[in-house]
């Protein structure tokens, strides 16, 4: 990393320096949440950096916002889950991006630390892009900070949100930082690194915040989102792998140190210069996210493995075992199970996103005349109401449970070291699970009329590739209904041509941020008849996210009997709710 005009080599040595008072790279378990300093609108910095203790606490703060049951950030702040809610009169708003800045910013100014971020990009090559979804990766253009005193934290902290967004995560691990430095590092897959705090970068414009890593290996994430609510994930192919030069991936706040201070009276800093850690003095930094832990000879980052015990496993997987406690191994039925309550919460959090939109009446507006100039990455009312990204990262966790289970079921009859079964029907016990946690999963919406309809999550997967992601479409067509659920749309007839003319980016489980799409309606063609370009937007055909149907062949059973057999819970069709 470059900072300023000094050498590299003095930095470093500075840097070790600074480490003797203050050793902020060590890692930590998550500690007690320390008492505020600051309990007033002013920010003073009474410490020159992080300490091992100032991280975890950090840590602390972190999971037990995400543990909690909050629904929004301000609600987050406001919750009992904040031990400082008491300390202010002011609380704040924003999307994934500013959430991730703004509670690392909230609990410096409790407790008195210094804090940087970036508030301006570039692209990495020049190119005038969206700095959201640049081709290159981006380089920090330019920093704010407090490392003495503001007189109003409130205000600066919301600032934030006007200032940052997910391109302040697009950068390259190693020259992101340009003449400045990144906000943040790469950490090595180990449980000392990825901990609560963490930052989870997904390139397809989403951020979130790790809050727990379980036994299992599983890392839990928090979020926010343009409609201000907050849900929560694991950490996995809805957070695609990418180039380095994108900065994908799991990466942790890079220490940073006030040099050449003076303290005041009250210990208060004044003075100093901002400096911060680079790459070859952070312990825990390390490419292995990008090239692997046996990286290909040739340096493509894409050829590189990620080896475990002998095996050789997706990044995912490997993740997941390197994070996963002593002696864990994948039980088949318990892996189907978590992922569709996973899966479930998602459409919970779906259903709330849908819900706001209803109840700014978007869908009794008229449709715009063109889509926006990319729906996945937007402003304005599209991006706060719409549900393309959320509902793509929904059908990537369906198509991706539906191969779990299947390769962990071949897994386990085959004896493979890693997986254990120890009941006596694997097939049949997956189908109970199945069906037991679909039966468990109910959502109610309601529709156009006021009536409401209860939905499982067995209907919604079924239903997939008909929910409308656009925000102007009735809740009927939101949740993909059809014959007598669908008559009370107050869709017009422009409406329902836009619904049929989107059909093939409703069969698309991949973002696509670098296509136009802002075609009129009769420009949209279908895919195998024109290119993007010319308006032949989405794929053709939606991928295998039927899990019931690969549960059902194992079982040996035809459609008819698999609709027959499900648990007494099973309510059939979707029903009117009373």
């Amino acid at each position: 990393m470059v900072m300023g005009r000094r050498t590299a080599r003095g930095i470093l040595g500075a840097w070790i320096g600074a480490l003797i008072l203050a050793p902020a790279l060590v890692a930590a378990e998550s500690g007690p949440i320390p008492e505020p300093v600051n309990t007033g609108r002013e920010w003073k910095v009474y410490k020159t950096a992080w300490s091992q203790e100032d991280e975890a606490g950090y840590a602390a703060f972190v999971q037990a916002v995400g543990r909690s049951d909050c629904d929004s950030l301000e609600n987050c702040l406001k919750s009992e889950a904040n031990p400082y809610r008491h300390t202010d009169d002011r609380f704040f708003r924003g999307d994934c991006a500013d959430m991730a800045y703004m509670l690392r910013a909230y609990y410096a100014w409790k407790n008195g630390l210094p804090f940087s971020y970036q508030k301006a990009m570039r692209t990495a090559d020049g190119s005038p892009q969206d700095l959201r979804y640049s081709t290159g990766g981006n380089v920090v253009a330019a920093r704010r900070q407090v490392i003495n005193h503001t007189s109003d934290a409130p205000h600066f902290i919301q600032r934030i949100a006007r200032e940052v967004s997910t391109a302040m995560f697009r950068t390259h691990p190693v020259t992101g930082g340009g003449a400045h430095f990144d906000d943040f590092y790469p950490v090595k897959i180990d449980r000392e690194s990825v901990r609560p705090g963490v930052i989870a970068y997904d390139i397809f414009g989403h951020v979130g915040i790790v809050y727990d890593v379980l036994e299992d290996g599983r890392i839990l994430i928090i979020a926010s989102h343009p409609d201000d609510s907050v849900t929560r994930s694991a950490y996995g192919p809805n957070f695609m792998r990418a180039k380095p030069a994108l900065g994908a991936g799991l990466k942790a706040w890079r220490p940073i140190h006030v040099e050449g201070a003076r303290r005041l009276r009250d210990g208060a800093l004044q003075g100093g210069k901002l400096r911060a850690a680079p790459n070859e003095a952070i312990p825990d930094f390390s490419l292995e996210q990008f090239y692997g832990n046996a990286p290909h000879p040739s340096g493509e980052w894409h050829y590189g493995q990620f080896r475990h015990q002998g095996l050789t496993l997706s990044y995912y997987d490997y993740v997941r075992r390197m994070l996963a406690a002593p002696g864990f191994v994948y039980d088949p039925v318990a892996e189907l199970r978590r992922g569709l309550q996973t899966i479930c919460r998602a459409i919970k959090d779906r259903k709330v996103a849908v819900d706001r939109a209803v109840e700014a009446r978007v869908h009794l507006r008229p449709h715009p005349d063109r889509l926006p100039p990319n729906i996945y990455g937007t402003y304005g009312l599209w991006e706060e109401y719409s549900t393309p990204s959320r509902d793509a990262r929904l059908k990537v966790s369906f198509i991706e449970l539906r191969r779990e289970a299947q390769r962990l079921y071949a897994a386990a009859l085959a004896g493979e070291p890693g997986v254990r079964y120890e009941g006596d029907d694997l097939a049949r016990d997956l189908w109970d699970a199945f069906n037991e946690e679909k039966d468990r999963c109910t959502i109610i919406y309601r529709r156009s009329d006021d009536t409401r309809v209860a939905l499982n999550l067995g209907h919604v997967m079924d239903r997939l590739w008909d929910l409308s992601f656009d925000p102007y479409h009735c809740p009927e067509r939101r949740w993909g209904a059809s014959g007598a659920e669908l008559e009370t749309c107050t869709d017009d007839e422009e409406k329902t041509r836009w619904y049929n003319a989107q059909r093939f980016l409703r069969y698309q489980a991949e973002r696509t941020y670098d296509v136009r799409m802002d075609f009129a309606l009769h420009e949209l063609k279908p895919p195998m008849a024109a290119q993007p370009e010319e308006g032949g937007l989405g794929v053709d055909a939606p991928a295998d996210a039927d899990l019931r149907a690969f549960l059902a062949s194992i079982n040996a059973l035809s459609t008819a009997e698999a609709e027959a057999r499900p648990s007494p819970a099973a309510a059939g069709g979707p029903r009117e709710a009373r």
